[in-house]
């Protein structure tokens, strides 16, 4: 039986910790459930969305990893069931990092049981610790993150979390949570390095190349970000430097994840693409391109959502991005064993587009289009997506509204290419087969 949210959730009213603070706000805190602390209020359970009969959360006295108090967390069927605690007085210019004890029983589906940091307005609504699942003994987990400008964020242990990227989230089984630490990053963590636009936040036993290495890419970073800026006519986050933050609390099959900070997956080779950018200058196609999905949201000079109705597939866009910042900057990028610098990644999408639209194959593939928007440029020059752009992130939603199918977005999106370029894009750089390919294959 499934129970409505608000019949099921047990609220308790919420204590804020402020953090013992020293010097320029380098806060901490520290908590072990040596006492009943959903019972006096310090920490509050919270049940989200539709919750099983029997999902629950208690205090356990002798259940601790050292015989003392603990959190326990239960539930027989998928939910999301976790236990919050709200601190504030944390510097935003730092990155922390939360640390807690977890032992699980019989712990499967979605995230399982898994550590995360909520933060107001936050960028980034995917970052968590590791996800624990079946039996285990007493393990660590931590997860790191940048407070938002209030200086506030909640400390979650969970059960079962309902941002799952694509696995839905929910879990079921048993967890208990001990020894909460929430601290500064310590140098020997963390490999920090600042640039204008981008800082990068990597762990140090990832980091195989010199200081001097990743400045030279930090640099090239922050030109791409203002190309991406140019081309788009904003910045997101309201011009925040973006943070590339390593991270173990990532779906399996996702290389980074976009937002602020972009978490970039810990198991997926980062010391190889390091080497790379060493030994090849390559400026690094999956941190470029995640970087480009920023620019697809908060780039209005408000600060205010872009409107993104005639985006059908922002991965094709943020490579659209890159293209233009490789071009614009001489940048260089790997793809398959080759490297492509400046106007030289077009044929890298070439291949794609041979493959599919030039072999008159109705194949949905955003690399082969990709290819036919930088024939438009080639023949019109950058100039008319700039402007484009400009137009398109100003929209209303009512301007949008008529837009139903990808192929309808597809034709909207060249029709404002055509207004820039003085002509219709879709005769002088379409054929009518490439077009009815098209079509076919976006259906």
């Amino acid at each position: 039986m499934r129970i409505p949210l608000l019949a099921a959730a047990i609220m308790l009213p919420m204590a804020t910790a402020v953090l013992a603070c020293g010097e320029k706000k380098a806060c901490s805190y520290e908590e072990n459930f040596s006492t009943d602390v959903l019972g006096d209020g310090s920490w509050t359970l919270v049940l989200d969305g539709e919750v099983p009969e029997g999902a629950a959360a208690f205090w356990r006295q002798e259940e601790g990893m050292d015989g003392g108090g603990c959190v326990f967390i239960s539930s027989p069927e998928r939910a999301q069931v976790s236990v919050c605690h709200d601190v504030e007085g944390l510097d935003p210019e730092r990155i922390y990092r939360v640390s807690a004890f977890l032992k699980t029983s019989g712990v499967s589906e979605g995230r399982g049981a898994v550590l995360t940091v909520e933060t107001e307005n936050t960028d980034q609504e995917w970052n968590a610790s590791e996800f624990c699942y079946g039996d285990s003994d007493w393990k660590k987990v931590y997860v790191d993150f940048v407070p938002a400008a209030t200086g506030k964020a909640q400390i979650r242990c969970r059960l079962g979390d309902h941002e799952g990227t694509y696995n839905g989230g929910t879990a079921h089984g048993k967890v208990w949570w001990d020894c909460i630490s929430l601290r500064e990053i310590l140098p020997e963590e963390l490999c920090i390095r600042e640039g204008k636009h981008i800082r990068l936040a990597l762990d140090t036993d990832k980091v195989c190349v010199s200081d001097s290495t990743l400045d030279s890419w930090l640099a090239n970073l922050d030109s791409v970000y203002e190309s991406y800026s140019r081309l788009v006519g904003g910045t997101p986050f309201n011009g925040s430097r973006i943070t590339i933050l390593t991270t173990p609390g990532v779906e399996a099959g996702y290389w980074a994840l976009a937002g602020n900070p972009i978490l970039w997956n810990n198991h997926v080779g980062i010391d190889k693409s390091l080497l790379s950018t060493r030994d090849n200058g390559d400026w690094n196609f999956g941190v470029m391109h995640e970087i480009g999905h920023t620019f697809s949201g908060y780039c209005r000079p408000d600060g205010s959502r872009t409107n993104s109705a005639w985006n059908w597939n922002d991965e094709i866009f943020a490579n659209f991005r890159m293209s233009y910042a490789l071009e614009d900057c001489g940048g260089r990028m790997g793809q398959r064993g080759v490297f492509y610098t400046g106007a030289e990644n077009m044929d890298y999408y070439k291949i794609a587009y041979d493959e599919t639209i030039g072999a008159g194959v109705a194949k949905n593939n955003g690399d082969a289009l990709h290819c036919t928007f930088m024939r438009i440029a080639r023949k019109y020059g950058w100039k008319v997506y700039e402007e484009a752009f400009r137009l398109l992130y100003a929209l209303e939603e009512d301007e949008t509204a008529m837009l139903k199918t990808d192929y309808d977005k597809f034709c909207f999106f060249l029709s404002y290419v055509s207004k820039a370029a003085g002509e219709d894009v879709c005769k002088t750089c379409y054929s009518q087969k490439e077009l009815e390919l098209i079509e076919e294959s976006l259906k």
